[in-house]
């Protein structure tokens, strides 16, 4: 059977394997190395809560010095993008399960494709950063990033927070005739931190009666915490900031139209001086106030008789950074008053029998049938339905520039790993000092994930198919004995003599190559050997093909 010289030879199906893996790349991008020609991106956002009017003539705009881009526009793009509903895969972008807080101000960093892949590796990110002080942001994995400097482990359980209110995201607002202002002034450094609840005279915040509020009596381990600064008048002055008692929502019948209506109930509500032995209430915390000295009080009753407690301290009034922490702790049976996070003389016992009522909370001042002459400012009110150890109480009453803890977090901001974009959001200063996290000195690594796929190819080569080489110079005839003239090679086949060199011996075929082409038989892919292989006509040769991308 003659040999047929052979070109192509089909690869089977299942001889081709493919095989993907991560691999990562490391990028690191500075200050000093950014540039716009870079591709990566900084902005600053500031929060706006009216309508944008960008071609007004009279409005003017914070603006981004890179680009000119309104940093208002900025803000609400990061919020609709990943903010306004954190939790909804749907509707937010990235991270449906990070803690996700975007404050009044935030700075973002937008890498670009190149210098990403695919996402940016969970975990991957470190960023120092250093304008006046230093600090250090790491990716926890989770999309979050965690400030170094703060020890969360001394933080109260957020598993027994029972109750919490904060006004940070309150911004520029006012509700009835409560106003949000600024917050808490850190110490250290003096900086305004987050938003607080100004309450005047008579204002409040009511929060409505929950089964949850029944657990404070005397039996029951619970802590109750805030912060305050109190502007106190000349005059003697005292009042409840946190009170559950006087007003009551009860469900009565409207006799003339025949339907039933919700109605509050006004009851006894007196001041905190007064007695509460005939008035029922779980807790009543309270100021009193004088020219020289204040007192903080804490009331319990059951009714027929009353646990009234009190903390004096002078020099309240200092100034306007006079921020305090208050916190009520009953352990064992044994409630104590604690001023930023120290432990004062007050305590005493909660009277046996049940303390409880079905009155709501009011956060602020109120007093049945009376003005109340109260000036001050209230943040981050929590309950606890557990004893806070001093640790956790040491940790609710720091609020240290550099490490504070009073909002119970150390998470700074996000890395939204997909889109490449990392934003630092935060009430603490000391991450939006200045012009940004990123208009200051920073250096940030993170890792690239890049999808590498493997590719292995057999190509099988027969025993009886790529023996004869297509070189026409290179096939030959049995020796003659005279040179060839050039009529004798006209008009001849292949097989036949071309050169006088081939007039004896064998032109055995040796592997050097192996092409690999399409359907249409265009060359895709170019394997080379290290050494040519002689091809044998006896046994079947296979060859592997391995190769990347």
């Amino acid at each position: 059977m003659p040999i047929t010289p052979t070109v192509f030879r089909p690869i089977r199906a299942n001889d081709f394997q493919r095989r993907a893996f991560k691999a990562y790349k490391n990028y690191r991008i500075t200050d000093t190395a950014f540039a716009t020609s870079s591709g990566y991106v900084h902005h600053n956002a500031i929060y706006h809560g009216l309508p944008i009017n960008i071609g007004h003539s009279a409005e003017t705009y914070p603006v981004n010095s890179l680009d000119d881009t309104n940093q208002h526009v900025i803000w609400h793009s990061l919020n609709h993008r990943y903010y306004k509903h954190p939790s909804s895969p749907v509707r937010s972008a990235e991270l449906p399960k990070a803690s996700k807080n975007l404050y009044e101000s935030a700075s973002c960093l937008i890498a670009p494709y190149f210098e990403v892949g695919e996402r940016i590796k969970p975990g991957s990110v470190t960023g120092t950063f250093t304008h006046g002080h230093s600090y250090t942001l790491t990716d926890d994995g989770n999309g979050n990033l965690n400030d170094d400097a703060i020890n969360s482990s001394n933080f109260a359980s957020s598993s027994r927070n029972i109750f919490y209110m904060s006004f940070n995201k309150e911004f520029n607002t006012s509700k009835s005739n409560i106003k949000i202002v600024d917050g808490i002034t850190t110490s250290g450094t003096s900086l305004v931190s987050g938003k607080s609840a100004h309450i005047v005279n008579n204002s409040r915040i009511r929060v409505k009666h929950d089964e949850k509020f029944n657990k404070f009596n005397r039996t029951d381990d619970w802590t109750i915490s805030f912060w305050n600064k109190i502007t106190p008048d000349v005059a003697s002055s005292h009042f409840p900031i946190i009170s559950k008692g006087g007003i009551q929502k009860k469900t009565k019948l409207d006799q003339e139209n025949s339907i039933y209506k919700d109605v509050d109930e006004i009851s006894s509500m007196i001041g905190i001086t007064g007695s509460y032995n005939t008035s029922r209430t779980p807790f009543v915390v309270g100021f009193e106030s004088n020219d020289s000295s204040g007192s903080w009080h804490f009331v319990s009753s059951n009714g027929s008789n009353e646990m009234h407690i009190k903390t004096n301290f002078t020099n309240y009034k200092s100034s306007d950074t006079d921020w305090k922490h208050v916190a009520i702790r009953n352990s064992a049976s044994f409630c104590q008053i604690f001023i930023d996070g120290v432990a004062s003389n007050a305590s005493g016992s909660i009277p046996a029998g049940s303390v409880s009522n079905a009155s709501d909370i009011i956060i602020g001042s109120f007093i049945s049938g009376s003005s109340v002459n109260a000036d001050l400012n209230l943040a981050e009110i929590r309950m606890y339905d557990y004893a806070v150890n001093s640790t956790g109480l040491s940790s609710l009453a720091n609020r240290d520039y550099l490490s504070g803890e009073l909002y119970q977090t150390n998470i700074a901001g996000n890395v939204f790993y997909r889109n490449g974009e990392i934003v630092i959001s935060s009430p603490m200063p000391k991450y939006n000092t200045g012009s940004g996290a990123f208009g200051n000195t920073f250096d940030i690594t993170y890792k690239g994930t890049h999808t590498v796929y493997e590719n292995e190819v057999l190509i099988r080569v027969p025993k009886d198919q790529f023996n004869v080489s297509m070189n026409p110079s290179a096939t030959y005839t049995p020796a003659t004995d005279k040179l060839l003239s050039i009529s004798d090679q006209s008009n001849i086949l292949p097989g036949d003599t071309r050169k006088t060199i081939f007039t004896s011996g064998v032109a055995d075929p040796y592997i050097t190559t192996i092409g690999l082409y399409n359907d249409k038989a265009q060359l895709v892919a170019v394997s080379k050997l290290a050494q040519p292989i002689q091809k044998r006509d006896d046994i079947d040769m296979n060859f592997v093909i391995r190769w990347d991308y």
